[in-house]
């Protein structure tokens, strides 16, 4: 047997805690012993053994082996050692440098005063007044140094002093009185932002107050908490006399600070960095810990015993370093970690309520959420200690400081996304302290509103939790499931909470206005959130909530939905009563009236102003003989059990007692309404009569072979639900598969006769005679029982649909009138002048314009419905049709706008690119679909009264084809639009780029940048004044570079940088790509924006930015690109990249 390991402490450092690990993965594989897992590994016995022994981190090809011998993922424990190892090298960094003379953003103690300078003058002023007067009030913003002013600069002069902080219980500090000698209280703003009950807050301002006269009592305080200072006269009064302002440093004083701490560790600093600092700490108030961290960042960058401007700048400067310092930990951990580290950094966080965020230091057993995370936990709290952003003691963790907050925007990203999260869980840490303290007493457990908004909160979210919370949360669950039961308590428990809620409510807004503030926040919201799961299903009654919404508070979510109201094409939507009780709706052919025919009633209504035009009688017992309504004629024809055709007149409700005729396999309203259409399989043929509703005469009588025997019954499938119901209602369930079917004109004039397998025939009904139409096309089973012929509104068009498109031809001249290319198109209408197509294809309603028929010009998705009756009329711009659910007759007449997509002035080219300079007097656009070898530029004036159009080419170069990401446009106007830079991607040498005057349009100059193997330039724009150009590379592949136009050569490149669009804001601080990279110039520092993009824009303040997504989205961005405004729903075609303008 081999010897006993000795023990290790896994919290003693990276290296124990991953030796640890490995002998963890040895035990749960079974205990092998070392000799046996070095047979599997092909390492000695005692290279493993030492690998896990922790006196050091073992190689990872040994760690790789190890892991291997035990059955583990290699991938998994490469990722661990390599964690390890930046562990291991953080610690031997910090152990290397004992003698930093900066603290970055940690306070000064009071063994930190050799480096403590800058502040004599203050210092003197704060303990003169401390001699002269009992009680001192010291104020100032926070990062202005406060806290390092009183633990370094006051407590050195004035032992024995006692420092304290409020936290959460503030009372507990003063049990003994204030004490003899000096009481400092720092960070006094936490009486307010972590004290929640005001009689403990009280309690301990007045026994600061009741302090002797050898007692000293100093009070720092943040400015903006100066105002709750107020609310207690006692307080004003004690610092009338004995309130001191911190203000900035001077000049001297900036100086003093930056040099001599340096100095004192035998260092230097470059004049021009001292110059720097200064300058830029000016015009920062509070910004000295963002000094402090910088200074510190460039003394661990310095060379030799210098602190140089290009450390300065390496480190990200006064305004990035802490940003970097953060960003570089957060891109080193793995993602589950980094999840770790937002769950650590919001606990450390208090949101402020009218006020600024601020930090709240905790206990570490608050930290840990879960046996999953201990482990996790320990490691990137190391890290974050390490990295000097958190403070660690033994028991307790703290923000290095505050201007964290501010410093870092992903932190600021996570706070607004979690604000409402993070003031749910301070209550509910608060409620379950409070919990504790009482002895866990069921009294203190949360219940009614409070717990029912916790459990949503928190429902798949309990990783957030710290044990007690948890338990806490689970003991209320478990009392509010055992009060459930016991049933005739339930009223008077509700009421009694309820009576508590509105006193709660009253209370809070009797003492703050900011919580009434964000109550009416929480109902706008609400009523955003409402009016958004509406706007499919009632959009009258969204675009209300949106803009009620809006008026209740400006948000960013009330902004989006009053935007997306603004753009939302469903107009209105109109539920005719009676829907689902039986009977059937038809729109009428205009789309002005629906009219409902059920047994009881038949009723008319308008769709616009939703009120009842017709109350006739119902059809009775004769409703399941009625086929479907069409037309607008008020004569229904009815099939009886005798097969015989009778007229029903919708507005007498009388039944003619002489029947048309005969119909044993079904009728069919004809297109008008005013005809019927009957048919007859009689022995070896098919028998198709049409029947005149107001003379009562046939008009005509067809026949066709029979293919079948008679009787078979089909089961041929149907394309839509609707076409199965419509044949059911005309009693044709039952045929065979070769039934022709017939459709009539609007105008009665024509009848088109379908004949599965046979050419489509075409009757002349006045003539009875058949026309002669070489032009049409044969038609299958399908297309026939599924009613896919349809005449246009006029009689003139005949529409033929397939699987893959919609034929439409002139019925006289068999001139083909329009082709529409798309895949399973069902329902189709025309407008009256037969202009425009619309169609369904069950997920879409669409639109073409027949003129130019290659894309629709407009589309709206169905929410789960289906639809039919298509109406569309351009002139009124609308769309009409009636909606339900599959399966069931429709009863809702949906309303849509069709904005501009009917409006004249659009063009049969297609155009794959497009770009308006600055003042949008020009544009620039490429064709669709591109030509072979060449792109082809097409520069016009836009301002009316001007058409010029002036063509430019670019050579695809060595690629050949226009294909990307092979070859593609490259354009971008000047800042005053007076010139043009325009090209091809592409090309083994060299980006040629060509520029062309836009008022001359003449060549002015050619620019040849420098190729990049294997990293084609993905797009254009012009830098700051024109003086550069900025080309990023095709995505995944490369950087974006920066190219002087007068040098003629790369100035700068930014690594990763990369994306097929880029916008830049106009005072040229940010660029902005499709891939969503933010860089900061000149700096190049890169962040993370809007995520994927097909359009960008700055407004031209730069105030703002607008990005459109392929979800046909349009989001606005302040101009920092850090926080979104707003979001426009339905603001371009899904699927399809857009052009947006900020």
């Amino acid at each position: 047997m081999g010897r006993r390991e000795r023990p290790l402490d896994p919290t003693a450092g990276p290296v124990a805690r991953f030796a640890h690990e490995l002998r963890k993965l040895r035990q749960e594989a079974g205990g092998p012993t070392y000799r046996a897992m070095a047979g599997r590994a092909h390492y000695a016995a005692a290279t493993l053994a030492q690998a896990a022994a922790g006196e050091r981190l073992p190689s990872l090809e040994v760690t790789l082996a190890y892991a291997a011998a035990c059955g583990a993922d290699r991938e998994e424990w490469r990722e661990r050692w390599r964690e390890a190892d930046q562990a291991v090298r953080a610690q031997a960094s910090a152990d290397d440098e004992p003698g930093a003379p900066y603290l970055g953003l940690a306070r000064f103690e009071a063994a930190d005063r050799d480096l403590f300078f800058g502040r004599d003058a203050l210092v003197d002023r704060l303990a003169e007044l401390v001699r002269a007067r009992p009680f001192v009030l010291l104020v100032g913003p926070s990062g202005c140094g406060k806290s390092s002013l009183l633990r370094a600069g006051l407590v050195p002069r004035t032992r024995p002093a006692r420092v304290l902080t409020p936290g959460t219980h503030p009372g507990t500090l003063l049990s003994s009185g204030v004490g003899r000698g000096l009481t400092i209280v720092d960070q006094f703003e936490e009486v307010f932002t972590l004290c929640a009950d005001p009689a403990e807050r009280a309690a301990f301002i007045e026994g600061l107050l009741a302090g002797g006269p050898d007692q000293r009592v100093v009070v720092a305080v943040r400015a903006d908490f100066l105002g709750h200072c107020a609310a207690y006269p006692e307080l004003v009064h004690a610092v009338k006399d004995s309130t001191l302002l911190v203000g900035p440093m001077s000049p001297e004083e900036m100086r003093e600070s930056i040099t001599k701490p340096a100095a004192s560790r035998g260092h230097t600093v470059e004049r021009t960095l001292t110059a720097r600092i200064v300058r830029e700490l000016a015009d920062e108030p509070g910004g000295l810990p963002l000094m402090s961290h910088v200074l510190l960042q460039t003394w661990l960058r310095r060379r030799g015993r210098t602190l140089t401007e290009e450390a300065y700048e390496s480190a990200g400067g006064l305004h990035g370093a802490v940003a970097r310092t953060a960003e570089d930990l957060y891109a080193e951990l793995s993602p589950p970690r980094r999840q770790v580290m937002r769950h650590l950094l919001l606990r450390l966080v208090t949101p402020g309520q009218g006020a600024q965020d601020t930090r709240r230091p905790l206990r570490r057993e608050e930290l840990t959420g879960g046996d999953a995370y201990d482990h996790e936990t320990a490691f990137v709290l190391e890290r974050l200690a390490a990295a000097r952003l958190i403070t660690l003691s033994e028991d307790a963790a703290d923000l290095a400081h505050e201007r964290l907050l501010t410093a870092w925007p992903r932190l600021m990203s996570w706070i607004e996304e979690d604000r409402e999260l993070l003031g749910e869980l301070r209550r509910l840490t608060e409620a379950a302290a409070t919990w504790r303290e009482l002895g866990r007493d069921p009294g203190a457990l949360y219940r009614g509103v409070r717990l029912t908004s916790a459990r949503e909160r928190f429902a798949g979210r309990r990783d957030v939790l710290s044990p007690l919370e948890r338990e806490f949360l689970t003991a209320a669950v478990q009392a509010y499931e055992r009060g459930r039961r016991r049933g005739r308590w339930r009223k008077a428990t509700l009421a009694a909470l309820l009576v508590c809620t509105l006193t709660a409510a009253l209370i809070a807004w009797q003492e703050s206005r900011a919580n009434d503030r964000q109550q009416r926040e929480a109902e706008a919201r609400r009523l955003a959130g409402v009016a958004e799961s509406l706007r499919p299903s009632e959009p009258v009654t969204a675009m209300r909530l949106a803009l009620a919404a809006w008026h209740v508070a400006e948000l960013p979510e009330t902004r989006s939905a009053l935007l997306s109201a603004m753009a939302q094409k469903a107009q209105d939507a109109f539920t005719v009563p009676g829907t689902g009780t039986g009977g059937m709706a038809r729109l009428s052919s205009d789309g002005r009236t629906v009219l409902r025919v059920s047994a009881g009633q038949v009723t008319g209504w308008d769709v616009a102003t939703h009120a009842r035009t017709s109350s006739l009688p119902g059809l009775g017992r004769s409703e399941s003989e009625a086929p479907v309504l069409r037309g607008d004629a008020w004569r229904l024809p009815l099939l009886d059990v005798r097969r015989e055709i009778t007229l029903w007149d919708l507005r007498t409700g009388v039944r003619a007692a002489a029947p048309l005729g005969t119909a044993p396999d079904g009728i069919e309203t004809g297109t008008s309404g005013r005809s019927v259409v009957g048919y007859d399989a009689e022995g070896d043929r098919y028998r198709i009569r049409l029947w005149d509703t107001a003379s009562r005469l046939p008009s005509l009588d067809l026949s066709t072979p029979r293919r079948t025997r008679p009787g078979t019954v089909s089961t041929w499938p149907f394309t839509s639900e609707s076409a199965g119901l419509r044949h059911a209602r005309d009693g044709r369930m039952n045929m065979d598969p070769a039934f022709p079917d017939a459709v009539t004109a609007p105008d009665d004039a024509h009848l088109a006769l379908c004949v599965p397998g046979e050419r489509l025939q075409v009757w002349d009904v006045a003539a009875a005679r058949r026309t002669r139409t070489p032009w049409a096309p044969e038609v299958s089973a399908e297309q026939c029982l599924n009613e896919q012929v349809r005449f246009t509104l006029d009689g003139r068009g005949l529409a033929v649909i397939d699987d893959t498109r919609v034929r439409v031809w002139d019925v006289r001249s068999g001139r083909r009138l329009a082709t529409v290319e798309y895949p399973r198109l069902r329902d189709v209408g025309f407008s009256a002048d037969g202009r425009f197509m619309v169609a369904t294809d069950d997920s879409a309603v669409l639109v073409w314009r027949l003129s130019s028929p290659g894309q629709p010009v407009f589309r709206y998705a169905l929410a789960g419905e289906r639809a039919s009756d298509l109406r569309i009329d351009p002139e009124a711009g609308w769309i009409r049709y009636l909606a339900g659910p599959d399966g069931e007759w429709p009863g809702t007449v949906r309303t849509l706008s069709l904005g501009r997509a009917t409006a004249a002035g659009w063009r049969d080219e297609y155009t794959g690119w497009a770009l308006f300079s600055p003042d949008a007097s020009g544009l620039v656009t490429v064709p669709w679909p591109p030509e072979p070898a060449v792109v082809r530029f097409r520069l016009q004036d836009t301002a009316p009264g001007r058409t010029g159009t002036t063509v430019l080419e670019a050579s695809c170069g060595t690629y050949g084809v226009l294909q990307p990401p092979s070859c593609f446009p490259l354009m971008a106007f000047g800042s005053d639009g007076r010139s043009l830079v325009y090209g091809a991607s592409g090309g083994e040498a060299s980006q040629r780029l060509s520029v062309v005057d836009v008022a001359t349009r003449r060549p002015a100059g050619v620019f040849e940048v420098a190729a990049v193997p294997g990293q084609p330039v993905a797009s254009v724009a012009y830098g700051l004044g024109d003086a550069s150009l900025i080309l990023p590379s095709q995505p995944a592949v490369g950087s974006m570079r920066v190219w002087d136009v007068r040098a003629r050569l790369v100035i700068d490149t930014v690594p990763g940088a990369w994306g097929r669009r880029v916008a830049l804001r106009p005072d040229g601080g940010v660029v902005v790509n499709s891939e969503g990279h933010v860089v900061t110039l000149p700096s190049g520092e890169l962040t993370t924006g809007p995520g994927r993009t097909t359009a960008l824009a700055f407004s031209g303040d730069g105030t703002r930015l607008a990005a459109g997504d392929t979800a046909g989205r349009t989001a606005l961005w302040d101009g920092e690109v850090r926080r979104r405004l707003a979001v426009l729903a339905e603001s371009g075609q899904p699927g399809t990249p857009a052009y947006v303008s900020a």
